[in-house]
């Protein structure tokens, strides 16, 4: 009966410890839960004039129809 609990405790550790390693600290603090429909990242910056000229040109050869 000792060796049973004995072998018990050793499986709680084990399993508690693998519990802990799935916490990896880049996941901490990301959040659990969204909100549809809205961006809650960080905003994109905006382009200059030349490289909207350049997509602008790059566009216009994709519409062939």
């Amino acid at each position: 009966m000792k060796t049973i609990s004995k072998n018990i405790i050793y499986l709680y550790m084990v399993l508690f410890s693998l519990t802990l390693y799935g916490c990896k600290k880049e996941e901490q603090g990301r959040p659990l839960s969204y909100n549809k429909g809205v961006y809650e990242g960080i905003p994109d910056s905006s382009l200059d004039e030349n490289s909207v000229i350049i997509l602008k040109q790059r566009t216009s050869g994709q519409s062939w129809y």
